[in-house]
């Protein structure tokens, strides 16, 4: 055989498949730093809009994009094409138009029936609403690209059907809601994606309880809005007035893996506050917390920065554009040592999802050990400071702080959008000249600015909102940036995708959590609020716990994805302990998993049937992501199997000649003595 056949042998073992993406970012991004993708390489130089929200509208485990149109009264979906590396935007006949400027855009599976729909949200006319009406109408999807078709037997008052009786109608008006924007959430615990915000009618906190069956088509009762008074304290709640815009979350903040509830509040002071409400599971939502935000406080955002198993507040502050980022930190039971196990102060290993009633959050005491600033201002040019909101928009659009761990050590960074440039922040540890001594004795964390290989950031002019998105689906957070070029008072943002292309000596996971539909593989309907927490041990021998939540926000087009992706920093073990965990009412709203594989992909699939009071049914499916190394170390071990093979041939073939030698010399000595 001749040598040179050799490579192509080799080649022809291999998936074709993953040679040609392996030779694809080798050759595409060839160094450790961040690479920009042109629109028009990925398909998306058609946008005449900005994309408003992810969401996996085929459930083929890859996110697509949902675009709002430039005049905000159109939604237009672009699926991943994973196999030519780009996007493919549905037909126009399948763009989505409900009638009014569009404010918000909220995928989710509101029929219950394993498929993602869209909510969209909006006004008449964002810039003359006197009223303050915010309008809702829902499309379902049908799972095959498309949107289906909603029958209906009668009328209902309380929903507007655009078609007379016994037809098809291609969406469903829910009734109007009120000044702020309303949230999506799963509020009694049936898995079924709620929504609370002000009704138009009432003028009063109030509930759009989904009421929909998973195997009835039947839409016609599919929300009912009823007053939020037998879930809130009504004399709590009328303490607060969502602030408009406002960042509130779902999201678990005491740490039994069941979602509770944060508000924003406008105060006639025109400084905000917030509200924090346990999850009581069926006895309601309890206020636990009141606390001032700082003067110039922006949108809040929500992850566990210093990576303690508890979920903190970071948001930025500008104040006569001078800025800092805050990090307000959650008081609450760690992780036990091996000499705690016995402890009540602490959380053992196995028992992450136990609520610690006395968690707390101190507003009050800025650069302590429990609040970090970080002085962003002395980093930034002169006239440069953070943006808060996109004011080129009709209506409300917040621009918050995104969160994700770029660099998979562990601990999340950040993502600011200045009126200049975006900036990537990495979390680093408290020393003392960033951080106050206690801050430092107690292991907290702050940030540094990522100059090195991040060159294509500051090259991005004109900056509306910057996000993280890991394109592909390869376990690395990647950037989207949205610029506003034009610098049009539309809303036509164009979109530039930014791969992170840094050589990270470490490992990550990618979690998801679906809404628990019959269907086992309903990979695209995520569930709103739901908690993953895990314990990774470091090389150091030292275990560490970590929590992440999945879709905490919902409003003002958050650009959240619907999947959590998290580093486990350099370990050379399993991860030995992992809950996933959703607001079900019952004791045991988790799951627990164990020995669960580095880089590698979770699907926590949390059906319960109606006799089933606990997490025993539920299913994990575990995917394995190859990394773009496996073909060279196939081929390495393919080429090294010839090698000694060809080595074995030879050294046999010489020992055989050898054995042949020395018969014949023993023949002839044989012979020889005969005479």
């Amino acid at each position: 055989m001749k040598l040179s056949t050799l490579p192509w042998l080799i080649a022809g073992m291999l998936p074709s498949a993953a040679l040609a993406q392996t030779f694809q970012y080798g050759s595409r991004f060839p160094k450790n730093k961040l690479y920009s993708l042109e629109p028009d390489t990925i398909g998306l130089d058609s946008i005449d809009g900005t994309i408003a929200a992810f969401g996996d509208f085929n459930g083929d485990k890859f996110t697509d994009l949902f675009v709002l149109s430039s005049d905000q009264t159109s939604v237009s979906i672009y699926l991943w094409n994973h196999e030519g590396f780009t996007f493919r935007g549905l037909t126009k006949s399948k763009t989505i138009q409900p009638g009014f400027i569009i404010t918000n855009v909220v995928p989710g599976d509101y029929n219950y029936d394993g498929k993602l729909d869209v909510l969209l949200m909006g006004e008449q006319n964002p810039d003359k609403n006197p009223t303050n009406e915010i309008k809702m109408q829902i499309y379902l999807g049908n799972g095959n690209d498309t949107f289906g078709m909603i029958r209906h037997r009668q009328q209902y008052a309380e929903y507007e059907l655009t078609r007379s009786l016994f037809t098809e109608l291609e969406t469903m008006k829910l009734p109007s809601a009120h000044h702020a924007l309303p949230i999506v959430l799963d509020v009694n615990g049936d898995m079924k994606t709620d929504i609370l915000g002000y009704s138009f009618e009432t003028k009063q906190l109030s509930l759009w309880m989904n009421e929909a069956l998973s195997e009835s088509n039947d839409t016609s009762t599919l929300f009912n809005v009823t007053s939020a008074s037998p879930i809130f304290d009504k004399s709590l709640t009328d303490r607060c007035t969502w602030a408009n815009p406002h960042s509130n979350a779902f999201v678990d903040l005491d740490g039994d893996c069941l979602a509770d509830l944060v508000f924003v509040c406008s105060k006639s002071s025109g400084l905000k506050s917030i509200q924090i409400w346990t999850n009581r599971r069926d006895e309601g939502f309890a206020l636990s917390h009141e606390a001032d935000l700082p003067s110039g406080a922006g949108p809040l955002s929500f992850a566990d920065i210093d990576g303690d198993g508890s979920i903190d507040i970071v948001f930025p502050v500008c104040q006569n554009k001078v800025c800092s980022i805050h990090v307000v930190y959650n008081q609450q039971m760690g992780l036990c040592s091996k000499s705690q196990e016995t402890s009540t102060t602490c959380r053992s290993a196995r028992h992450l999802c136990s609520a610690d009633p006395n968690f707390t959050f101190d507003f009050t005491r800025p650069n302590t050990q429990h609040y970090v600033v970080f002085d962003i201002d002395t980093y930034l040019d002169d006239n440069e400071f953070i943006m808060t909101e996109d004011s080129n928009f009709r209506g409300q659009l917040p621009v918050p702080v995104h969160t994700g761990d770029y660099n998979l050590d562990g601990y999340p960074d950040l993502l600011v959008t200045t009126n200049q440039r975006v900036l990537l922040l990495e979390s680093i540890l408290c020393d003392s000249t960033l951080c106050s001594s206690s801050a430092q004795s107690a292991s907290r964390r702050t940030f540094s600015i990522v100059t090195t290989g991040a060159d294509i950031l500051n090259k991005m002019s004109n900056p509306t909102q910057a996000a993280f998105f890991d394109i592909d689906e390869d376990g690395s957070l990647d950037i989207l940036v949205l610029q506003n070029l034009q610098k049009n008072s539309d809303a036509k943002r164009t979109p530039n995708f930014v791969i992170n292309n840094f050589f990270n000596d470490a490992f990550f996971l990618k979690g998801l959590v679906s809404n628990g539909v019959a269907d086992l593989e309903a990979y695209g309907v995520s569930y709103p609020g739901a908690s993953l927490k895990f314990t990774v041990l470091d090389t150091a021998g030292v275990k560490r716990s970590h929590q992440i939540s999945q879709l905490a926000q919902s409003g003002y087009m958050a650009l959240q994805t619907p999947y959590c992706l998290f580093g486990l920093g350099r370990t050379n073990n399993y991860v030995e302990e992992m809950f996933a965990g959703v607001s079900r009412h019952q004791e045991k709203n988790y799951f627990f998993y164990e020995g669960v594989i580095p880089n590698s992909q979770l699907v926590f699939l949390p059906y319960q049937p109606e006799h089933v009071q606990d997490s025993s049914s539920w299913k994990v499916e575990l995917y394995i992501k190859p990394a773009d190394y496996v073909p060279w170390v196939l081929a390495v071990l393919v080429g090294a199997s010839i090698l000694l093979a060809v080595v074995v041939v030879v050294l046999r073939t010489l020992e055989k000649k050898e054995d042949e030698m020395e018969r014949r010399k023993a023949l002839h000595i044989i012979n020889f003595d005969a005479l």
